[in-house]
């Protein structure tokens, strides 16, 4: 099922991230004047975090009202920069035009990870990068999410929602972007090597359950609730998905007197040979 990320307020998770987009913006060197891409820019953060560097910034997200979101950001920073409607399998910019492609926690929800690649190499400078963010499996968001996630599951027979059938053979092959040999498969093919860095981000809450009201917040929660709606029993099946991810969320819990947990994920930077 595809995720509409306009639903639901992504601007209130965008802002736990941030911190990443500066991680990633810090690696990459000086960029007054260079131009670049925010893939998947959602509310701007790697966006604006780039342009408050100098860096001639073009954002491209699929989800118009996020777009909206980082165009007010920018104004009220007085940066420059520019954001559009687009998606990862088909970027709306020219050839080897900007010098740094960079996505945080973007490209990564793309349907199609081998146009998304293509894309990317398709747009990068031939001294450029591509440098994309990834969770790292395991971790305490993988315990929270997959639980809403096998609950989904349960309730319309597979996946995380109810979904209109497709063939196998019709459907994308996904791809692991956190994994190095992964990366190295999707990208050696077009003369790019790949470095994969470990980075973590940890999430403070007063406790539990507001953390669990924060992300309820988010596009995907707020698409498994209106699936929900639908059903008969929605209050009984929102109470028992209530309750697993309370139980999912305190079991993963760092802090006693609070609420505390340490993702970790990936920082993936390709460049050509």
């Amino acid at each position: 099922m595809g995720i509409d990320w306009g639903v639901g307020r992504y601007e209130a998770t965008g802002e736990l991230l941030a911190p990443v987009s500066e991680v990633v913006v810090g690696l990459v060197g000086p960029l007054a004047g260079r131009p670049v891409l925010d893939l998947g820019c959602g509310t701007g953060n790697a966006a604006l975090a780039a342009a408050a560097r100098g860096a001639v910034v073009t954002g491209v997200d699929p989800a118009g009202r996020l777009l909206e979101v980082a165009r007010g950001r920018a104004a009220a920073q007085g940066l420059d920069a520019e954001f559009v409607v687009g998606d990862a399998a088909g970027i709306p910019v020219k050839d080897q035009s900007v010098e740094l492609v960079m996505s945080v926690f973007g490209v990564i929800f793309s349907p199609d990870p081998a146009a998304a690649v293509a894309e990317m190499v398709r747009v990068v400078a031939p001294d450029g990068r591509i440098v994309v963010t990834d969770w790292l499996p395991g971790g305490p968001l993988t315990v929270v999410n997959g639980t809403a996630a096998k609950f989904m599951g349960e309730v319309f027979g597979g996946g995380d929602g109810p979904a209109q059938p497709r063939d196998a053979a019709d459907k994308p092959k996904s791809l692991a972007w956190h994994d190095p040999e992964a990366l190295h498969a999707a990208f050696a093919p077009y003369g790019f090597t790949v470095e994969v860095l470990r980075k973590s981000l940890v999430f403070d809450n007063a406790s539990a359950e507001e953390y669990l009201a924060h992300s309820a917040q988010h596009p995907m929660a707020v698409s498994a609730d209106a699936a929900l709606s639908q059903r008969p029993d929605a209050a009984e099946l929102r109470a028992e998905l209530k309750s697993r991810l309370l139980a999912a969320a305190q079991s993963v819990n760092e802090d006693p007197e609070g609420y505390r947990i340490t993702a970790h994920y990936t920082v993936a930077t390709a460049r050509r040979a």
